[in-house]
């Protein structure tokens, strides 16, 4: 007996696409020509858009004069101007205000010596004396809860030896309104 010749096939048959496979292929197609068509107009619109913007920009480059050389500043008008500041923030200064809400103040065992303001910061700094510890802290309390002041603080204070009586003589900072 003898056997049956072998037949080999080195090179399998090719696969067959069925329809399934057709259809899903045509609508990956047609889904990828969809989407480049797309980009392209995006694209295109992108393009239009940017030259539209420097179309614009060109525009207003030219409308725009060119920028002078800075003239050097006048020494008399700078000094006319910072004289000027000061008078308008003098003016604006709610000195009424301030010396009201000093004068209402229970001083009557306080003395007060000097009221230095600070127009630029907005502060006030006072020096007074008072006849005992307890008068000062009085003074400086009733001047904390004062609305038109802000930020009453007790800056120093020494006991006066040499003065009959023996004083207390102590700076308080204030400010007013809001800071700059």
């Amino acid at each position: 007996m003898r056997a049956p010749p072998l037949h080999l096939d080195f090179a399998a048959e090719r696969a067959r696409i069925g329809r399934p496979g057709l259809v899903l292929l045509a609508l990956v197609v047609m889904l990828l020509g969809t989407q480049a068509a797309m980009l392209f107009d995006r694209l295109r619109t992108h393009t239009l858009q940017t030259e539209a913007l420097a179309a614009v920009d060109a525009r207003r480059a030219k409308a725009t004069p060119a920028a002078q050389p800075a003239k050097p500043a006048d020494p008399a008008e700078v000094t006319r101007t910072r004289v000027a500041r000061q008078v308008a923030q003098n003016l604006v200064t709610p000195w009424a205000d301030l010396l009201e809400s000093l004068e209402t103040s229970p001083k009557q065992n306080v003395a007060l010596l000097s009221v230095e303001p600070s127009v630029a910061k907005r502060t006030l700094r006072l020096t007074a004396e008072a006849r005992s510890p307890q008068d000062m802290l009085e003074y400086l309390h009733a001047l904390q809860h004062d609305t038109r002041l802000t930020g009453v603080v007790l800056t120093s204070h020494q006991l006066q030896a040499q003065t009959p009586g023996q004083p207390i003589r102590f700076q308080l900072q204030a400010s007013w309104g809001t800071t700059p």
